[in-house]
């Protein structure tokens, strides 16, 4: 194996392509497609042909409260098929026959993520576009810009967790430990992480609760994005009035590309963090 650090573009989009393959051929990308295709009509028909005449505002709660739906389904979905990437041809023995060509640690982190990041952003892209396409002409431009905002906050919280999948894929031995490691990750991240974040804030008072709930929200990329949602979508009613207030603080531009990177570092460091974990572990 070549240094680890070394990447050359071409193995990388090589890699990238026989793992994107290998995950449209999953039958996990089916049930994914098959997901948002549902999530999407029912933003459509819940939002515009229940509105009761509210029309935009009753499109935007809609969307606000599906927002709420993936943040817990689509982590769960990322880390349980990123996480077994590695693990999986590790078990088959293919990791082994893979890395005796070549490839550098980096060149097969990158390429495992690239690939599964391009399908699950294809997944996510047909199972939206083929509803939004048809009912296209039913929106207004405000509501296709939620919409597509919509798409576009799924999109960044999918690469954020397949990142941290790949580097729990990198470290564990096992497929099932892969597995078990993305849903202990997805429960914390998920389920526990927001009622420790009010248990700490009762520590604080003043701007100082402010401060620790602007940090708090870069630790965890879920909040990032249910904060972006509310700052575009609302949701006054769907996600509780403390946490729209402190929205309040981060209604600027400044704000949103503080959250944006927050979210950006979430999918770089741990790709960094699973180079290094692949190559102390030798590569297999």
């Amino acid at each position: 194996m070549k240094p680890a650090w070394k990447i050359k573009l071409e193995t990388v989009g090589v890699l990238a392509e026989k793992e994107m393959l290998d995950a449209v051929r999953n039958r996990w990308f089916h049930v994914f497609v098959a997901f948002f295709f549902l999530l999407s009509a029912s933003i459509i028909h819940f939002g515009l042909t229940e509105s009761g005449g509210i029309g935009f505002e009753s499109f935007n709660r809609t969307t606000a409260s599906l927002l709420n739906l993936i943040l817990f389904v689509i982590p769960l979905f990322t880390l349980i098929l990123g996480g077994t990437s590695i693990t999986g041809e590790r078990e088959q023995g293919t990791l082994m026959l893979l890395m005796s060509k070549p490839i550098t640690a980096a060149e097969l982190v990158l390429g495992k993520y690239l690939g599964l990041a391009a399908s699950m952003v294809l997944a996510i892209m047909i199972g939206f576009g083929l509803i939004g396409i048809l009912t296209a002409f039913l929106l207004s431009p405000s509501e296709a810009k939620a919409y597509f905002i919509f798409v576009l906050l799924s999109i960044l919280l999918t690469l954020s967790f397949l990142s941290v999948a790949i580097l729990i894929s990198a470290a564990a031995k096992k497929r099932a430990t892969s597995v078990v490691g993305g849903i202990v990750v997805w429960f914390v991240a998920v389920m526990l992480y927001d009622f420790a974040v009010m248990g700490g804030a009762t520590l604080f008072a003043g701007k100082m609760v402010d401060y620790f709930l602007l940090v708090c929200l870069l630790v965890n990329p879920v909040d990032s994005v249910r904060v972006l949602g509310i700052v575009h979508l609302g949701g006054d009613t769907v996600f509780g009035p403390s946490l729209v207030s402190l929205t309040r603080l981060l209604s600027g531009v400044s704000s949103e590309i503080f959250l944006l990177s927050g979210i950006a570092v979430w999918m770089i460091v741990p790709l960094f963090l699973a180079i290094s974990v692949f190559q102390r572990r030798g590569g297999v």
